[in-house]
Protein backbone atom coordinates (compact mmCIF):
# COMPACT_ATOMS: atom_id res chain seq x y z
CA UNK A 1 0.00 0.00 0.00
CA UNK A 2 2.57 2.77 1.11
CA UNK A 3 4.72 1.96 -2.58
CA UNK A 4 1.43 1.91 -4.34
CA UNK A 5 0.67 5.39 -2.98
CA UNK A 6 4.53 6.70 -3.58
CA UNK A 7 3.97 6.00 -7.04
CA UNK A 8 0.85 7.14 -7.94
CA UNK A 9 1.53 10.85 -6.17
CA UNK A 10 5.09 10.74 -8.35
CA UNK A 11 2.83 9.67 -11.37
CA UNK A 12 0.08 12.91 -10.55
CA UNK A 13 2.92 15.29 -9.53
CA UNK A 14 5.42 14.68 -12.30
CA UNK A 15 2.19 14.40 -15.12
CA UNK A 16 0.94 18.02 -13.33
CA UNK A 17 4.31 19.61 -13.93
CA UNK A 18 4.47 18.12 -17.68
CA UNK A 19 0.66 19.53 -18.19
CA UNK A 20 1.46 22.82 -16.29
CA UNK A 21 4.62 23.73 -18.42
CA UNK A 22 2.24 23.32 -21.39
CA UNK A 23 0.13 25.66 -20.15
CA UNK A 24 2.63 28.49 -19.00
CA UNK A 25 3.99 28.08 -22.37
CA UNK A 26 0.70 29.93 -23.80
CA UNK A 27 1.01 32.34 -21.39
CA UNK A 28 4.77 33.29 -21.57
CA UNK A 29 5.70 36.57 -23.07
CA UNK A 30 7.14 36.74 -26.65
CA UNK A 31 10.65 38.37 -25.23
CA UNK A 32 11.27 34.85 -23.12
CA UNK A 33 10.58 32.45 -26.08
CA UNK A 34 13.69 33.61 -27.78
CA UNK A 35 16.32 30.60 -28.80
CA UNK A 36 19.09 31.98 -26.43
CA UNK A 37 16.01 31.84 -23.36
CA UNK A 38 14.98 28.35 -24.33
CA UNK A 39 19.27 26.95 -24.16
CA UNK A 40 19.92 28.51 -21.15
CA UNK A 41 16.67 26.85 -19.30
CA UNK A 42 17.42 23.45 -21.43
CA UNK A 43 20.92 23.23 -20.35
CA UNK A 44 19.90 24.08 -16.51
CA UNK A 45 17.29 21.70 -16.62
CA UNK A 46 20.17 19.42 -18.64
CA UNK A 47 22.06 19.33 -15.24
CA UNK A 48 18.88 18.76 -13.15
CA UNK A 49 18.09 15.89 -15.32
CA UNK A 50 21.63 14.52 -15.14
CA UNK A 51 21.38 14.37 -11.17
CA UNK A 52 18.30 13.09 -10.96
CA UNK A 53 18.53 10.23 -13.22
CA UNK A 54 22.09 9.54 -11.19
CA UNK A 55 20.07 9.55 -7.66
CA UNK A 56 17.20 7.50 -9.07
CA UNK A 57 19.89 4.84 -10.47
CA UNK A 58 20.97 5.35 -6.59
CA UNK A 59 18.19 4.41 -5.40
CA UNK A 60 17.15 1.39 -7.22
CA UNK A 61 21.15 0.08 -6.88
CA UNK A 62 20.51 0.76 -3.33
CA UNK A 63 17.22 -1.38 -2.91
CA UNK A 64 18.30 -3.94 -5.01
CA UNK A 65 21.71 -4.18 -2.79
CA UNK A 66 19.30 -4.49 0.55
CA UNK A 67 16.74 -7.45 -1.24
CA UNK A 68 19.72 -9.20 -2.60
CA UNK A 69 21.03 -9.01 0.96
CA UNK A 70 17.84 -9.90 2.95
CA UNK A 71 17.20 -12.40 0.62
CA UNK A 72 20.86 -14.64 0.86
CA UNK A 73 20.35 -13.75 5.11
CA UNK A 74 17.37 -15.35 5.11
CA UNK A 75 18.30 -18.18 2.75
CA UNK A 76 21.13 -18.65 5.27
CA UNK A 77 18.89 -18.63 8.14
CA UNK A 78 17.16 -21.61 6.29
CA UNK A 79 20.03 -23.55 5.90
CA UNK A 80 21.32 -22.84 9.73
CA UNK A 81 17.60 -24.40 10.84
CA UNK A 82 18.01 -27.11 9.01
CA UNK A 83 21.77 -28.24 10.11
CA UNK A 84 20.49 -28.05 13.70
CA UNK A 85 18.09 -29.68 13.00
CA UNK A 86 20.12 -32.82 11.85
CA UNK A 87 22.68 -32.06 13.98
CA UNK A 88 20.61 -32.76 17.25
CA UNK A 89 18.64 -35.62 15.06
CA UNK A 90 22.44 -37.34 14.99
CA UNK A 91 22.24 -36.57 18.82
CA UNK A 92 19.62 -38.83 19.49
CA UNK A 93 16.55 -39.01 21.41
CA UNK A 94 17.90 -37.10 24.42
CA UNK A 95 18.06 -34.14 21.70
CA UNK A 96 14.12 -33.80 21.22
CA UNK A 97 13.27 -31.58 23.81
CA UNK A 98 15.60 -29.21 22.12
CA UNK A 99 14.48 -29.93 18.96
CA UNK A 100 10.77 -29.25 19.55
CA UNK A 101 11.66 -25.93 20.64
CA UNK A 102 13.60 -25.48 17.27
CA UNK A 103 10.36 -26.37 15.92
CA UNK A 104 8.75 -24.08 17.63
CA UNK A 105 10.97 -21.14 17.21
CA UNK A 106 10.34 -21.77 13.42
CA UNK A 107 7.03 -21.70 13.03
CA UNK A 108 6.88 -18.61 15.35
CA UNK A 109 9.23 -16.93 12.92
CA UNK A 110 7.26 -18.02 9.79
CA UNK A 111 3.80 -16.33 11.30
CA UNK A 112 5.67 -13.16 12.21
CA UNK A 113 7.45 -12.20 9.31
CA UNK A 114 5.30 -13.67 6.67
CA UNK A 115 2.01 -13.07 8.61
CA UNK A 116 -0.13 -14.15 5.82
CA UNK A 117 1.53 -17.53 4.50
CA UNK A 118 -0.50 -20.77 4.91
CA UNK A 119 0.86 -23.25 7.91
CA UNK A 120 1.02 -24.02 11.22
CA UNK A 121 0.79 -20.88 13.59
CA UNK A 122 2.20 -20.41 17.12
CA UNK A 123 -0.37 -20.29 19.77
CA UNK A 124 -1.86 -17.65 21.49
CA UNK A 125 -0.18 -18.11 24.53
CA UNK A 126 3.67 -19.13 22.98
CA UNK A 127 6.09 -17.77 23.57
CA UNK A 128 8.15 -14.79 20.95
CA UNK A 129 10.33 -16.12 18.26
CA UNK A 130 13.29 -14.06 20.46
CA UNK A 131 12.78 -16.11 23.61
CA UNK A 132 11.80 -19.78 21.98
CA UNK A 133 15.20 -19.11 20.43
CA UNK A 134 16.82 -18.34 24.79
CA UNK A 135 14.94 -21.43 25.40
CA UNK A 136 16.68 -23.37 22.57
CA UNK A 137 20.06 -22.10 23.73
CA UNK A 138 19.43 -23.42 27.47
CA UNK A 139 18.07 -26.46 26.27
CA UNK A 140 21.30 -27.30 24.26
CA UNK A 141 23.49 -26.23 26.64
CA UNK A 142 21.79 -28.67 29.21
CA UNK A 143 22.02 -32.03 27.11
CA UNK A 144 24.49 -34.27 28.72
CA UNK A 145 26.61 -36.06 25.82
CA UNK A 146 28.00 -39.49 26.95
CA UNK A 147 29.81 -40.70 23.60
CA UNK A 148 32.37 -38.65 21.67
CA UNK A 149 29.97 -38.48 18.65
CA UNK A 150 27.09 -36.94 21.05
CA UNK A 151 29.36 -34.37 22.06
CA UNK A 152 31.06 -33.28 18.59
CA UNK A 153 27.28 -32.93 17.44
CA UNK A 154 26.32 -31.03 20.09
CA UNK A 155 29.08 -28.46 20.11
CA UNK A 156 28.34 -28.22 16.46
CA UNK A 157 24.73 -27.62 17.39
CA UNK A 158 25.15 -25.02 20.04
CA UNK A 159 27.64 -23.09 17.11
CA UNK A 160 25.40 -22.81 14.59
CA UNK A 161 22.22 -22.04 17.08
CA UNK A 162 24.85 -18.78 18.20
CA UNK A 163 24.97 -18.28 14.43
CA UNK A 164 21.80 -18.68 14.05
CA UNK A 165 21.32 -15.70 16.67
CA UNK A 166 23.88 -13.40 15.04
CA UNK A 167 22.01 -13.78 11.58
CA UNK A 168 18.47 -13.31 13.24
CA UNK A 169 19.60 -9.90 15.04
CA UNK A 170 21.72 -8.96 11.50
CA UNK A 171 18.03 -9.16 9.57
CA UNK A 172 16.51 -7.28 12.00
CA UNK A 173 19.17 -4.73 11.60
CA UNK A 174 18.79 -4.48 7.80
CA UNK A 175 14.85 -4.47 7.60
CA UNK A 176 14.93 -1.58 9.94
CA UNK A 177 16.89 0.45 7.41
CA UNK A 178 14.77 2.03 4.67
CA UNK A 179 14.82 4.84 2.55
CA UNK A 180 14.30 8.28 4.16
CA UNK A 181 10.62 9.82 3.09
CA UNK A 182 12.32 13.65 2.65
CA UNK A 183 14.22 12.16 0.23
CA UNK A 184 11.82 10.83 -2.01
CA UNK A 185 9.61 13.83 -1.76
CA UNK A 186 12.61 16.04 -2.75
CA UNK A 187 13.44 13.63 -5.83
CA UNK A 188 9.46 13.84 -7.03
CA UNK A 189 9.79 18.02 -6.59
CA UNK A 190 13.09 17.62 -9.01
CA UNK A 191 11.33 15.58 -11.50
CA UNK A 192 8.06 18.07 -11.15
CA UNK A 193 10.47 20.97 -12.20
CA UNK A 194 12.20 19.10 -15.25
CA UNK A 195 8.22 18.27 -16.59
CA UNK A 196 7.27 21.99 -16.11
CA UNK A 197 10.68 22.86 -17.99
CA UNK A 198 9.78 20.02 -20.79
CA UNK A 199 6.41 21.40 -21.05
CA UNK A 200 7.11 25.06 -21.26
CA UNK A 201 8.70 25.29 -25.03
CA UNK A 202 7.12 22.11 -25.95
CA UNK A 203 4.15 22.07 -28.97
CA UNK A 204 1.19 21.42 -27.78
CA UNK A 205 -0.61 18.81 -29.29
CA UNK A 206 -2.24 15.24 -28.30
CA UNK A 207 1.37 13.14 -29.19
CA UNK A 208 3.31 15.70 -26.92
CA UNK A 209 0.77 15.22 -23.69
CA UNK A 210 1.08 11.26 -24.61
CA UNK A 211 4.26 11.50 -24.86
CA UNK A 212 4.29 13.36 -21.10
CA UNK A 213 1.91 10.45 -19.87
CA UNK A 214 4.44 7.79 -20.80
CA UNK A 215 7.08 9.62 -18.96
CA UNK A 216 5.04 9.71 -15.73
CA UNK A 217 3.81 6.73 -15.88
CA UNK A 218 7.66 5.05 -15.86
CA UNK A 219 8.92 7.73 -13.32
CA UNK A 220 5.43 6.62 -11.43
CA UNK A 221 6.73 2.82 -11.55
CA UNK A 222 10.36 3.22 -10.73
CA UNK A 223 9.25 4.62 -7.43
CA UNK A 224 7.13 1.88 -6.75
CA UNK A 225 10.11 -0.29 -7.37
CA UNK A 226 12.16 1.11 -5.00
CA UNK A 227 9.61 2.00 -2.43
CA UNK A 228 8.02 -2.00 -2.54
CA UNK A 229 11.99 -3.36 -2.60
CA UNK A 230 12.83 -0.92 0.24
CA UNK A 231 10.20 -3.11 2.51
CA UNK A 232 11.69 -7.09 1.41
CA UNK A 233 9.17 -9.04 3.14
CA UNK A 234 6.22 -6.79 3.02
CA UNK A 235 6.87 -6.25 -1.16
CA UNK A 236 3.55 -6.20 -3.03
CA UNK A 237 5.52 -7.31 -6.23
CA UNK A 238 9.13 -8.02 -5.15
CA UNK A 239 9.50 -10.14 -1.98
CA UNK A 240 11.59 -12.02 -0.25
CA UNK A 241 10.10 -15.67 -0.65
CA UNK A 242 9.24 -17.87 2.81
CA UNK A 243 10.05 -21.12 0.79
CA UNK A 244 13.67 -21.71 1.93
CA UNK A 245 12.51 -21.47 5.72
CA UNK A 246 9.04 -23.40 5.26
CA UNK A 247 11.69 -25.96 3.87
CA UNK A 248 13.48 -26.01 6.92
CA UNK A 249 10.52 -26.40 8.63
CA UNK A 250 8.84 -29.69 6.53
CA UNK A 251 12.26 -31.27 7.13
CA UNK A 252 12.09 -30.61 10.67
CA UNK A 253 8.32 -32.14 10.66
CA UNK A 254 9.48 -35.00 8.95
CA UNK A 255 12.49 -35.79 11.55
CA UNK A 256 9.88 -35.59 14.18
CA UNK A 257 7.08 -37.58 12.78
CA UNK A 258 8.86 -40.75 13.92
CA UNK A 259 9.79 -39.44 17.50
CA UNK A 260 6.54 -37.68 18.49
CA UNK A 261 7.56 -34.27 18.18
CA UNK A 262 4.55 -32.80 16.76
CA UNK A 263 2.30 -34.72 19.32
CA UNK A 264 3.92 -32.78 21.74
CA UNK A 265 3.59 -29.81 20.02
CA UNK A 266 0.18 -30.03 19.76
CA UNK A 267 -0.27 -31.19 23.51
CA UNK A 268 1.72 -27.11 24.26
CA UNK A 269 -0.93 -25.80 22.81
Amino acid sequence: MRAVLYALVAFAVVFAGGVLGLFLGRLLPQKYQSDATQRIVQTSTGMVSLITALVLGLLVANVKGKFDTTNQTTEALAAKLMLINRQLVKFGPEANDARELLREYTIARIAATWPGEAGPKPGPDNPSPWKLLESLQQSLSGLAPKTEAQRSEAAAASEATIDLEKTTWLEAAQEAQHIQQPFVVILILWLFVLFVSFGLFAPRNGLVVAALLVAALAIGSTVFLIVDMDSPYEGGMAFVSPKSTQLALAQMSDSCGGNGCESRHADRR
